[in-house]
């Protein structure tokens, strides 16, 4: 009888609180050995969120979009990626959030340390626009090696044929630019 009551009391307990999703975390590098915790969030309800467990407090990222989209990286599929995209020795944090139901968005944080915090770098697509964001359809994949991005998508030319394209992004000094598609 104690042992029902015990399982009927996590029951009860479990249905009170929201059911967190997508959840997971990885460790970022400041530089000078100092790594922080990032936590990448999607509640039950509600959109996206990062939170970083800075030295000074935490920061918390949003506007991230519904749901998080997957990203490889190292051949792993993953929430977000703490990766060093400009050889600084100091961690970029890359996550992909889906922003519409064909539409995903992926952004990179850099860390500012005469602030204090991670903010989005920009991003310079293939017509020269850049944004602190990157769009790209739901249904592409992207992947984060050998200190680029890569987004492998199908573009549709305007007979109705269809190509696999893979776009590259690279650091070039103050943000990711597009370099070339194959």
């Amino acid at each position: 009888m104690r042992k029902v009551l015990s399982i009927a009391a996590v029951l009860f307990a479990a249905a009170a609180y929201p059911a967190f999703a997508q959840s997971t975390s990885a460790n970022a590098r400041l530089g000078g050995g100092k790594t922080v915790t990032v936590n990448a969030v999607k509640p039950a309800e509600g959109a996206a969120y990062l939170e970083i467990a800075l030295p000074a407090g935490t920061q918390k990222l949003d506007g991230l979009g519904d749901q998080f989209m997957p990203l490889k990286s190292g051949g792993r599929e993953a929430t977000l990626v703490a990766v060093d995209l400009n050889k600084d020795g100091i961690d970029e944090i890359v996550v992909r959030g889906q922003v519409t139901s064909t539409e995903s968005a992926i952004i990179v944080f850099q860390w500012n340390a005469a602030q204090n915090q991670f903010l989005p770098i920009e991003i310079t697509n293939d017509g020269d626009d850049r944004k602190p964001f990157l769009f790209t359809d739901n249904a592409s994949s992207v992947s984060i090696d050998n200190n680029r991005i890569e987004v492998h998508l199908t573009r549709v030319d305007q007979s109705g044929r269809s190509a696999q394209v893979i776009e590259r992004y690279r650091w070039d000094g103050d943000g990711l630019k597009y370099f070339e598609d194959h």
